[in-house]
């Protein structure tokens, strides 16, 4: 109860913001009340589909109750069952008592991979980073049923699901198993492989992003250090305040330091072998002792998670050094959806694991040193040793509070939804300045309508690309209209007077709007590149307005939007589903209400 209990706290003082009403929305983060069930949502759009099948879940359940809570549960319950799970993990393989088990639980979800990334709006990102010890021990436990659940929650996203089929694989203990696991993955994966192969957004990428995107070397550690203690995102703007001082440098060092007292006893030696073996022999029924065979499997277990947590440090600083950054930069030009790579910092969840081995180790290892009452010394120091990476955590997470959304949403979100024409977007770009946070525009998730929104970023004065030429097609002849250019646009129609050159433009420009689809134009009041907008703007009905929004009617004929068709969508998300219930289900049957003994 001690361990459970200091899951709880640790949870709440990640979580703490989102108890307090509003819409979650900070730069990736952006949950409305009730997201459209758009083509984008299901990844089938010219945008690659990062998001699948988490927005296709969001939009569902909004259609019942507010989406923002749905993501608030699924949170709560992954860093939960996460740290419980990390617990029982170190107990299995490396016999932890509550010393270790409460190191591995804070290392786990008190680190700076789960504030970097929730301050980047990844917060199913951390979702599937706290469930990878999840995926471990049932890995380790030979119980695939509930790891294709634990599969399927960290697999919200692409990254997610990769992660887990990462993990299963170094976990399991047998070949069979391991092609268990892959079919377990290809399963979850599907609502993403699917709305890839039907979607657009699988090309290639920029090669700037390389560069933009390789993580972040920190003050007095530089880039191995930064990685090696899971920060070093690459953007400084998701940083704590605490990440950037010397200290934070000493913290690194101390946790490595932690590392290294408990590595002969997470790597196997004499005596971390009799500890694991007198707990298992304490703990195991009677009639089914624990063999040799499974004390030497537990060394195996951890000694496999710890090379995976080595060797994703090591390709993840690799990937930030020139040759690696080349490297990328030649697979994101030459491989298509190398994109999702590109952001080779969030791959070091993959040490994970490993590190929550070596945390408890390293407790373990000192509370052996320590007489009776004293043993408790050890834990405070291994938790003090971990928290020191990121001490203001609490605060930290601050900017994570939700806000009320904007009332007009409502209302440009019924105007949208009277035809099937897209809506284009000002000012330029993904990105908006929402009462002065960082978000994505919350129009790409809030109107029932295909929303065109380009993916091209700036990052560090590097401009990256994204993906999309409509949407940059459209995007163009709004800010520049003199340039803009349709069919016939240059020749005066019989028994009339050719237009000025501005006027000329602007017609060109609504001409391109109409031949794409776009019905529809949205000014948001946000800092942002609206160029020569305006001429185009003056010559399109007001429909509505309030402070925040203003949506334009495009005169004319509107092209048709093609339209995805969805049912391969539908059937992969399907599959997602049974996965995720895999566990459950199995659990209602008889003699498999509970996880049977490694072994």
């Amino acid at each position: 109860m001690i361990v459970v209990g200091w899951t709880f706290v640790l949870v709440a003082a990640v979580l703490w913001p989102f108890a307090f009403p509003g819409m979650p929305m900070l730069r990736d983060m952006v949950v409305p009340p009730h997201p459209a069930l758009t083509d984008a949502a299901w990844g089938l759009g010219e945008s690659a589909a990062r998001a699948a099948p988490q927005d296709v879940l969001l939009a569902l359940s909004g259609g019942f109750t507010d989406a923002g809570m749905v993501m608030r549960l699924l949170m709560l319950g992954a860093l939960a069952v996460g740290g419980i799970a990390a617990a029982e993990l170190v107990r299995r393989v490396l016999g932890a008592g509550v010393v270790g088990q409460i190191a591995a639980v804070t290392m786990l979800l008190w680190n700076p991979y789960v504030v970097e990334r929730l301050l980047q709006g990844q917060w199913s990102l951390v979702l599937a980073m706290a469930l990878l010890p999840a995926i471990a021990l049932a890995s380790i436990a030979a119980a695939p049923w509930w790891r294709a659940t634990a599969m399927a929650f960290a697999g919200l996203t692409p990254t997610g699901a990769l992660l887990g089929i990462g993990v299963a694989l170094v976990a399991a203990r047998t070949w069979r198993d391991r092609g268990v696991a892959v079919v377990t993955g290809l399963a979850v994966s599907l609502p993403w492989l699917v709305a890839t192969a039907l979607g657009s957004g699988a090309g290639v990428a920029d090669p700037a992003g390389a560069g933009a995107f390789a993580a972040r070397a920190e003050r007095w550690v530089g880039t191995l250090g930064a990685v090696a203690g899971l920060g070093g995102i690459w953007n400084a703007q998701a940083v704590p305040d605490a990440r950037e001082t010397g200290p934070a440098a000493l913290a690194v060092v101390a946790l490595l330091a932690l590392f290294v007292v408990g590595a002969k006893m997470a790597w196997g030696s004499r005596g971390a072998g009799r500890i694991t073996a007198q707990r298992a022999m304490a703990e195991a029924p009677a009639s089914h002792p624990p063999s040799s065979h499974s004390r030497e499997m537990s060394v195996s277990d951890r000694r496999r998670l710890i090379v995976l947590a080595v060797a994703s440090v090591l390709v993840v600083a690799a990937l930030a050094t020139p040759p690696g950054i080349s490297l990328m930069a030649w697979a994101l030009e030459t491989v298509p959806g190398a994109g999702l790579a590109r952001d080779a910092q969030k791959w070091i969840a993959f040490a994970v694991p490993g590190y929550v081995i070596l945390a408890a180790a390293g407790a373990e290892t000192i509370a052996r040193q320590l007489p009776g009452v004293r043993r408790w010394l050890a834990t405070m120091f291994a938790v003090v040793v971990v928290i020191a990476a990121v001490p203001d955590l609490p605060r930290a997470v601050a900017p994570l509070q939700p806000v009320a959304p904007w009332p007009g949403w409502n209302a440009v979100s019924g105007l949208v939804a009277m035809d099937d024409s897209a809506v284009a977007m000002l000012p330029a770009g993904p990105y908006r300045i929402i009462d002065g946070r960082p978000t994505y525009d919350p129009a790409v998730k809030t109107l029932p309508a295909p929303v065109l929104a380009t993916g091209d970023l700036v990052v560090s004065g590097v401009n990256v690309g994204g993906e999309g030429s409509t949407a940059a097609t459209v995007e163009n002849a709004l800010l520049d209209p003199l340039r803009a250019t349709a069919p016939g646009a240059d020749e005066a129609a019989p028994g009339t007077t050719p237009a000025p050159g501005e006027a000329r433009g602007v017609e060109a420009a609504i001409a391109t709007l109409r031949d794409n689809g776009v019905g529809w134009v949205l000014a948001e009041n946000s800092p942002g590149e609206f160029g020569d907008s305006a001429l185009v703007l003056e010559h399109l009905e007001v429909v509505y307005s309030d402070a925040h929004l203003t949506l334009h009617r495009v005169p004319g004929a509107i092209a048709q939007v093609e339209r995805a068709d969805r049912t391969p969508a539908w059937i992969a998300l399907l599959a997602w589903a049974a996965m995720a219930l895999a566990g459950p289900a199995r659990g209602l049957l008889p003699r498999s209400r509970q996880l049977p003994h490694a072994g």
